[in-house]
């Protein structure tokens, strides 16, 4: 069966380089593979590549994530060597094919500056389209998450992917065993990962043939690719798709609770201690309590408590967030366009694959999903479960804004010791701009889809905003030039000669205020001119600038934060912001607070971890833990430039060899540490403190926890969280 259109050749390619800057980094593998209209491989290519810069200079981590030692590099082709060789890949007619496809096109066009192709095709925006609620949408994240799905068994076999990532070449190659960070290997799983979409596209065409309507309004490449022929007749003439099944949420509960905990019979404000109460035990007993707000200082924490409430079968638990509803008018007249964007298609897609699925809640995470989803969108009040969880952060902003909402709802703090820093840090939170742009983004797509504007002021605003934030960008940027830190605090901006030209701009930022008033809805403007608001703020107090770093799949750069010099509020100050909710605050640190609980004695005080405070006592902890046949060991480190060490210190150990090294921020991202730690017995996972709190939430053990750098004022919280929160 012919499943792609013949008149194209389909060539996936993969870089491995020296790092994420397609500037000034080099590549040092390459990876090609072709395939037929039927999927078939036809051809291929692999080589190292010797990097640009000189191969001492070389990291550490790059050998460590690419298995590449820089020996081997010493005498691969130069990138001169190798463009003759793959000239031949790329013709008008080559559709190339990756993950994050444009990084990967970037160092071709240093390899062949003259390269030609007909286009470009990304897996990873159409998994976000196709592939909904996967933990990350990294290649061999999304790979082992599609390993059960027939569609996809059949591209991993024919193409020699196995379970275990690796595979015994089925071409002419030498290499016999490769894995991820491997080019050759990346390329193959990419082009697997393809195939799988493009087989899925007719499975969803298959189950609501009316998708291919929506295809003849559309001009682009994945148009040609596909042959609609192979698909159903229409049998629709007008665009419709169905509604989601919405899924309404199981009224259960519990028919006994490990404890007597009535909210209503606390007192109001108070603090308690929650002494050796287990976690579990008190969360389940909570749940008697119905129109409660249960509050957790970070996202970690939250997460390890809906598992819990999921795993023992409750249901009847949210999120606070706004409600995800559809008004089926607006989505028709949406439907009804002459012409579709990719986002907009895109958007489809995911709509007709939870359709599919059977899904009732939309998978939003991209921009254009959100542009649609904010067209769209039925704007009506917040739907209040019975039990709510939430963060400190969210909480802060809840009463802030949806206070009127939340009124009747009772609140357990938990985490009280994280209180004081949490506050504080909303108090004096950062304002991003380009969050405003987005914002900003999403208004003229709903105003000018709808023809709400009556003037030109959105546009014209939009249009000042961007000249804005490139002068304010620019006047940062001399002062960070010549600053190795990515942290400076300067004194107001508004009046700072360091500030010239973002001064003169002031002023005609906030006299278009009563001009938005007029032409946006109220909550667009409220939304819009709050955080504007907020900047304003900024601008009139001490100022901490922030440089951030990002990575766009091609190219990476800095933007900057601006937040107001710290805040400090006493207890008093922090009480008044819950004078409409009954509160108790609860702290698993502060024994000198009321017990919750008296009498009860649900927690041996085990020895969780043990203190190496010096590297030569680590290295004998990790050679007597090794020898006794312990297959998962976690390091807390604080301090990111020394777990850098560690890790370079780690690698060069006897004992640990065998065991999967990983390391948060350094090893390639959290989620793929910790999807890495699932898939090996043998783990040492090296990390800070919320880190080790997202393995807790995604149930990874460890038999063995060695503590480093925990010295400031809260390590004594940090480590009784440790031992609380385990279990």
């Amino acid at each position: 069966m012919t499943f792609l259109n013949p008149k194209f050749r389909y060539v996936g390619i993969d870089f491995e380089t020296t790092g994420l800057d397609t500037k000034n980094d080099s590549p040092i593998q390459i990876g090609i593979v072709e395939l037929n209209a039927q999927w078939e491989i036809i051809d291929s290519f692999e080589s190292l590549v010797k990097p640009d810069k000189e191969i001492s200079e070389l990291k550490n981590i790059v050998s460590f994530i690419t298995k590449i030692k820089t020996a081997e590099l010493v005498f691969a082709p130069t990138i001169a060597d190798i463009a003759q060789e793959i000239q031949h890949f790329f013709t008008p007619n080559t559709i190339i094919i990756g993950h994050n496809i444009s990084f990967d096109i970037c160092f071709l066009k240093r390899i062949l500056p003259n390269v030609e192709f007909y286009d470009s095709f990304d897996t990873f925006a159409l998994s976000q389209t196709l592939i909904p609620y996967p933990p990350s949408y990294a290649l061999e994240i999304l790979l082992s998450h599609l390993s059960e799905k027939p569609l996809f068994i059949t591209r991993k076999q024919k193409f020699g992917l196995n379970s275990e990532n690796s595979t015994k070449e089925i071409s002419s190659l030498s290499w016999e065993n490769h894995a991820f960070h491997d080019a050759f290997y990346d390329t193959k799983s990419a082009l697997a990962l393809f195939c799988y979409l493009i087989e899925f596209i007719y499975e969803i065409i298959n189950s609501t043939p009316n998708i291919k309507y929506f295809f003849t309004k559309w001009q682009a490449t994945i148009c040609e690719i596909l042959i609609l022929s192979n698909t159903p007749n229409n049998p629709w003439t007008q665009p419709f798709l169905p509604p989601l099944k919405k899924i309404t949420p199981a009224n259960t509960s519990l028919a006994e609770f490990p404890y007597d905990i009535q909210i209503n019979k606390y007192t109001n404000m108070s603090r308690y201690y929650v002494g050796s109460l287990n976690f579990k035990k008190l969360l389940l007993s909570l749940t008697c309590n119905k129109k409660i707000m249960l509050v957790f200082a970070n996202k970690p924490k939250l997460d390890i408590a809906k598992n819990i409430f999921f795993d023992t079968g409750l249901k009847n638990i949210w999120f606070a967030r706004e409600e995800q509803t559809i008004s089926w008018e607006k989505f028709h007249n949406f439907l009804e366009k002459d012409s579709f964007e990719q986002f907009e298609i895109y958007f489809i897609l995911k709509y007709a694959t939870h359709l599919f699925y059977g899904y009732g809640v939309l998978d939003l995470n991209s921009k254009g999903d959100y542009l649609v989803y904010n067209l769209i969108k039925d704007e009506r009040l917040v739907i209040n479960y019975p039990i709510v969880l939430t963060t400190h952060h969210g909480l802060y902003t809840i009463l802030e804004n949806e206070a009127h909402a939340y009124t009747d709802y009772d609140i357990v703090f938990f985490d009280l010791e994280w209180r004081y820093k949490n506050y504080n840090n909303y108090l004096s939170r950062s304002c991003d701009l380009y969050y405003i742009q987005n914002f900003l983004d999403m208004m003229l797509y709903k105003y000018n889809f709808w023809k709400e504007q009556k003037d030109n002021t959105l546009q014209d605003f939009d249009t000042f905003w961007t000249m804005f934030m490139g002068i304010i960008w620019e006047e940062c940027k001399k002062l960070f030039l010549w600053r190795a830190d990515d942290d400076l605090t300067v004194n107001p901006i508004n009046g700072n000669l360091d500030f010239y030209q973002t001064n003169k701009l002031l002023p005609k930022l906030q006299e278009f205020e009563q001009s938005l008033q007029n032409i946006l809805s109220e909550t667009d403007f409220l939304t819009l001119w709050k955080q504007i608001k907020h900047f304003l703020e900024i601008t009139e107090t001490i100022t901490k600038i922030t440089r951030k770093t990002y990575w766009n799949g091609s190219e990476s750069g800095f933007y900057f934060l601006f937040a107001e010099e710290a805040k400090f509020t006493n207890r008093e100050e922090f009480k008044e912001i819950f004078q409409k909710n009954h509160a108790i605050f609860l702290s698993n640190i502060e024994q000198q607070y009321t017990l919750l609980k008296p009498w009860i004695t649900d927690i041996n005080d085990e020895k969780v971890f043990e203190r190496a405070e010096t590297v030569w006592k680590l290295e004998t902890l990790l050679q007597a833990a090794t020898s006794q046949w312990i297959n998962s060991i976690f390091i807390v480190s604080t301090q990111k430039e020394e777990s850098r060490k560690l890790f370079e210190t780690m690698q060069k150990l006897q004992s640990v060899h065998g065991y999967e090294l990983l390391v948060e921020n350094i090893t390639w991202w959290a989620w793929k540490n910790i999807h890495k730690a699932k898939r090996s017995q043998l783990h040492l996972m090296i990390g800070g403190y919320n880190f080790l709190m997202m393995c807790y939430a995604q149930k990874l053990k460890f038999d063995k926890m060695f503590v480093r750098n925990v010295r400031w004022a809260q390590s004594n919280g940090i480590l009784q969280d440790m031992k609380w929160y385990k279990r």
